[in-house]
C-alpha cells in the first residue's frame, strides 16, 4: 500500500468508509433527527394554513405530525430493547448539557402539543373548524388559547431539532465520521 505523508491513497472510498463505520445507533439518531425535521417543517406549514383560515388542511398537517412525534416514541422503544441506551461516558460535559437542553425541549413540545392537540379536537367540533350551523360556537378566547399553546410546541420543536442536530454533530464527531 502506498503511503503519502502517513495518508493511505488507497483502500475504501470516503463513502464506503462512511457507510461500513455507521453504528446502528449513529443511524437511528440520524433518522430521528430527520423525522424531528419533517415534523417541524409539517407545523411550520399547519400554522400557515391556520393564519389562512384552512383548518381542515391546518388539522391534517398537525395530524400528520404529532403522528411522528407517535411513530418516533414507539421507534424509540424498540431502539432501547434493541439497541440500549447511549454510553455517555465518552461525552463530553457540554454534550450532555446540550443533551439535557434537547430532552427539555421535546418534553415542552410532547406536553404543550399534547394540550394543543386536545384542544384543537375539541375546536374541531365547533363553528370554529366547520360551518356547520348545527354545531356550537367555540367557548371564548378558545382559539386563541389554542394558538398560543400550540406555538409554545412548535416553538420547543424548532429548538429541540437544533439542540437535535447538536447532539447527532457530537455523536458524529465521537464516532470520528
Amino acid at each position: 500500500m502506498s503511503e503519502n505523508f502517513g495518508v493511505s491513497t488507497r483502500g475504501p472510498s470516503r463513502h464506503g468508509r462512511y457507510a461500513a463505520s455507521m453504528e446502528p445507533k449513529l443511524a437511528y439518531w440520524t433518522g430521528a433527527t430527520l423525522n424531528m425535521a419533517t415534523l417541524v417543517l409539517l407545523a411550520f406549514a399547519g400554522i400557515r394554513r391556520a393564519r389562512d383560515g384552512q383548518a381542515d388542511r391546518h388539522r391534517r398537517l398537525m395530524l400528520l405530525a404529532a403522528s411522528l412525534v407517535v411513530a418516533f416514541v414507539l421507534s424509540y422503544v424498540l431502539k432501547l430493547l434493541a439497541l440500549g441506551r447511549e454510553d455517555l461516558e465518552a461525552w463530553s460535559n457540554g454534550a450532555i448539557w446540550t443533551l439535557r437542553f434537547h430532552e427539555t425541549c421535546v418534553l415542552v413540545m410532547l406536553t404543550s402539543g399534547g394540550l394543543a392537540l386536545r384542544r384543537g379536537l375539541a375546536l374541531s367540533r365547533t363553528r370554529a373548524a366547520n360551518k356547520d350551523a348545527n354545531l356550537p360556537s367555540p367557548l371564548p378566547g378558545e382559539i386563541e388559547r389554542h394558538g398560543r399553546i400550540g406555538r409554545i410546541a412548535v416553538c420547543a420543536a424548532s429548538l429541540g431539532l437544533l439542540s437535535a442536530c447538536a447532539v447527532l454533530a457530537g455523536m458524529y464527531q465521537r464516532a470520528a465520521l
